[in-house]
C-alpha cells in the first residue's frame, strides 16, 4: 500500500515535470510566432508608411506643377498684354520724338 502511494506519488511529479516542460516550450514558441508577427507588422506598418508619403509627396508635386503652370500663364498672358501695350504706344511714341525734333 506504501509502494502504490510512492508509486502514485512518482507518477504524478513525473507528469508534473512533463507539464511544466511542456509550458516551457510552448511559452517559447509562443515568444518565438509574437516576435515573427511582430517583425512582419513591423515591415508592413512601414511599408504601408512609405507608400502613404510616397503618395503624398506625389501629390505635393503634382500640385506644385499645376501652380507653376498656372503662374507661367499668367505671366504670359501678361507679357503678351505688355508687348500689346507697348506695340499700341509705339506710333504715338515715334510721333513725339518727331515732333520734338522739328
Amino acid at each position: 500500500m506504501v509502494e502504490k502511494t510512492i508509486k502514485e506519488i512518482r507518477e504524478t511529479e513525473q507528469k508534473a515535470e512533463e507539464i511544466i516542460s511542456n509550458a516551457k516550450m510552448k511559452s517559447t514558441q509562443i515568444l518565438e510566432n509574437a516576435k515573427q508577427e511582430a517583425v512582419t507588422l513591423k515591415s508592413g506598418m512601414i511599408g504601408e508608411a512609405q507608400e502613404k508619403a510616397e503618395k503624398a509627396r506625389d501629390a505635393a508635386q503634382r500640385a506644385g506643377e499645376e501652380r507653376l503652370g498656372a503662374a507661367l500663364k499668367a505671366a504670359e498672358q501678361e507679357i503678351a498684354e505688355l508687348r500689346q501695350t507697348a506695340k499700341s504706344k509705339e506710333k504715338e511714341a515715334v510721333q513725339r520724338i518727331i515732333q520734338n525734333l522739328i
